[in-house]
């Protein structure tokens, strides 16, 4: 994911929110349907059962560290995901680092600053803590 992926500043719902949802939220739940115990059976969702493949979700947690990295080196860059306006990116990338802490126990790494500055000023808004 680099930083060109994300698109233009003034997209508020193109390429940035795609690149929150393909490259953070969906390995994050990946790796949570084939780890937590409660899921055992159902590593898909939908009428049938498939089994946990724990390879499958130690994958999904290194693309959940590559997305936290290069998310960091975003953020570097600009104030919120997609640029200088908060957007859907925004919040679909916090969605996918809070999944991720509570549901495979990966916080965002002390040394991602940049990243810890985002997160901590977008849980400030009201709408964060509904």
């Amino acid at each position: 994911m680099k930083s060109s992926r994300y698109g233009a500043c003034s997209e508020r719902n193109g390429p940035s929110r795609r690149v929150a949802e393909l490259d953070g939220f969906a390995p994050v739940m990946e790796a949570v349907r084939n780890t937590v115990s409660s899921l055992k059976g159902r590593a898909l969702a939908g009428p049938h059962a498939y089994a946990q493949i724990p390879a499958l979700a130690e994958r999904s947690k290194a693309r959940v560290a590559s997305f936290m990295e290069e998310l960091d080196a975003r953020l570097q860059q600009t104030v919120y995901v997609a640029g200088p306006e908060f957007s859907a990116a925004d919040i679909t990338a916090m969605v996918a680092i809070d999944f991720a802490k509570g549901g495979i126990g990966m916080a965002i790494p002390p040394q991602q600053d940049a990243m810890r500055h985002w997160y901590d000023m977008i849980a400030l808004r009201p709408a964060s803590s509904a």
